[in-house]
């Protein structure tokens, strides 16, 4: 993949895109394997890297907003390697479609006459523009404002924009008030369309809302929620009954459903905190026609309380956590816990490596590095582990 963008120092986010692919790829595992290799047990086995298509795979944009109200320019912020005036909406990394949409967006600011947020001043309205882009060509488009004072005027224009992009299934707005690096605010505001967007990923058809996170690259979460069905199913084969499978941190559930295709007579809980969350997984669940619970709580909290009913704990556990990992108190549980399985998709591999650090009776029988971030260091891993002692 080549960029104009990048060639001329515009924006220089694909740090690695001088080098060749096979060398990114080589390079990016030869370090996540030597970085867990002290908590690799015996007989453990490193698979192919899973990977996807070097450009068109970004199913989420963020975007800010600079210029004018009459000359909007969307572009990256200044932290994560845009430059100032610096258009990014033909960026080599969004799928087909994305770009007519974000240049529709520009005319929407235009004729709505939406002052982008000028951060020296701390003046204007419009900051930034978030859309997702499903395999189908749909679109969710969110429209993050420093207040509601130009809501009025979105709203009569944006017939507008509907019109000329029929792929754009659901916009809302963002109301961020605050000054600070954050991307977004608390308060969401519907403005038309459906309520969440399907998104296809692997073997299910995941349903995201405005606010709930999902995974940047579609076809690289598609392979990674099909491994760990894949290990599912390889765990289940020595079970004589169906196995209880908790997935923990399950976010709109991938990893959940995967499990309950894999085996179908397989008892799967999952558990996230977001509501939000929830009630798509929830749904995905119900079109999907797999009896799958879900449930919002606190992953560690509900882990903690259920392994203590007349059940005990699962046969194997699930987690997915951010890049913090699962922490210290999860750690603790899963070490003491007797849970021989876990599968552990980690989007950080050196807060994985202090959690494996605290579980010293689960070693890595099995693992995958994953390069959901083509051209960039950043890292992700997935991993079985088996308790050994």
């Amino acid at each position: 993949m080549r960029c104009h963008h990048f060639d001329s120092g515009e924006c220089r986010s694909c740090t690695l895109l001088d080098l060749p692919r096979p060398r990114q790829i080589a390079e990016g595992r030869a370090r996540v394997e030597a970085l867990l290799a002290p908590y690799l047990a015996s007989g453990a086995e490193w698979g192919e890297p899973i990977v996807g298509p070097e450009a068109g795979f970004r199913a989420r944009g963020k975007m800010a907003v600079g210029g004018t109200a009459q000359d909007p320019v969307l572009s990256l912020p200044r932290a994560a390697g845009g430059a100032p005036g610096a258009d990014l909406c033909d960026c080599p990394l969004y799928p087909d479609g994305v770009e007519e949409v974000l240049e529709g967006v520009k005319a929407l600011i235009r004729r709505a006459q939406v002052p982008p947020y000028d951060v020296a001043r701390r003046r204007g309205e419009i900051k930034n523009v978030l859309i997702t882009a499903s395999p189908d060509g749909e679109h969710l488009l969110r429209l993050v404002l420093r207040s509601e004072q130009a809501l009025g005027r979105i709203r009569e224009h944006l017939p507008r924009l509907l019109a000329a992009h029929p792929s754009i299934v659901a916009v809302s707005a963002n109301i961020h008030p605050e000054h600070t690096t954050r991307v977004e605010g608390e308060q969401e505001i519907y403005l038309a369309g459906a309520s969440s967007i399907a998104v296809r990923t692997g073997d299910v058809t995941l349903h995201a809302a405005p606010q709930s996170f999902l995974q940047t690259n579609t076809e690289v979460a598609g392979q990674l929620y099909r491994q760990g069905g894949a290990w599912i199913t390889e765990i289940a084969a020595e079970h004589d009954a169906a196995p209880r499978i908790w997935d923990l941190y399950c976010g709109l559930g991938g990893f959940a459903l995967h499990a309950a295709r894999a085996v179908p007579h397989a008892r799967v809980t999952g558990v996230e905190a977001s509501a939000q969350a929830i009630d798509g997984a929830r749904a995905a669940a119900e079109s999907a026609e797999l009896p799958v619970t879900f449930l919002a709580d606190d992953a560690t909290a509900w882990a903690r309380r259920e392994a203590e009913g007349p059940a005990g704990p699962p046969d194997v556990v699930i987690v997915n956590p951010p890049r913090r990992g699962i922490g210290p108190d999860l750690a603790a549980w899963l070490e003491a816990s007797g849970v021989r399985d876990v599968v552990y998709s980690s989007c950080n591999p050196a807060t994985l490596a202090t959690d494996l650090s605290a579980m010293s009776s689960l070693g890595i029988v099995a693992g995958r590095w994953v390069d959901m971030f083509p051209h960039t260091e950043h890292a992700e891993v997935i991993v079985r582990l088996r308790r050994t002692t």
